[in-house]
């Protein structure tokens, strides 16, 4: 079993970065605190840039498309939202009651790269984990930096950290270590 070929470059490529630009541009801080809330208001978000995006957008919480699953391990892995049947993977996780949320998405990103191009990992932190969050602005967690760093530039795997709070003045609005741009 092998990953799927993702190229750099083509429609699928374009796809990627628009995605990058439509995480960048989305707020995350919302009144609504279960991950099934954050997946509406990005697949909202994707919804409304849809002219923009090449491919065909699969996504669960759309009736009329189906999301490919992986098959690994016993059990059927299915991503959140998809472009395409074997272009681009998101998953996206609520990081609340624990962090083990992104051990599970980063290991599911894996399993998606064996169907897809390419995975687009969207976590989404828990005003509790604050402190976390302002570590990661202040360059103090790298080790995760340097494994975002490795997933992207080795696996075409993308991970954003947004906030589902204000994280404050002079905060970035979102952690990424990616080489998409």
């Amino acid at each position: 079993m092998a990953f799927q070929s993702g190229h750099r470059r083509g429609q699928v490529w374009d796809d990627v970065q628009t995605l990058d630009t439509i995480i960048k541009n989305t707020r995350f801080n919302l009144t609504g605190k279960s991950e099934r809330e954050f997946e509406l208001a990005f697949m909202s978000a994707v919804a409304a840039n849809k002219d923009r995006i090449k491919g065909d957008i699969h996504s669960q919480v759309d009736k009329d498309t189906i999301v490919r699953s992986v098959y690994l391990f016993g059990k059927k892995h299915r991503p959140d939202l998809t472009i395409n049947e074997d272009g681009i993977a998101v998953e996206i996780k609520f990081l609340s009651n624990s962090l083990d949320g992104l051990k599970q998405a980063i290991g599911q990103s894996i399993f998606y790269r064996v169907r897809y191009r390419f995975v687009i990992n969207l976590f989404v932190i828990d005003e509790k984990y604050k402190e976390t969050y302002l570590k990661g602005a202040n360059d103090e967690e790298k080790d995760l930096e340097e494994i975002c760093k490795d997933l992207s530039s080795d696996m075409n795997i993308f991970s954003y950290l947004v906030p589902a709070f204000n994280p404050g003045s002079n905060v970035k609005s979102l952690l990424q270590w990616n080489d998409i741009s």
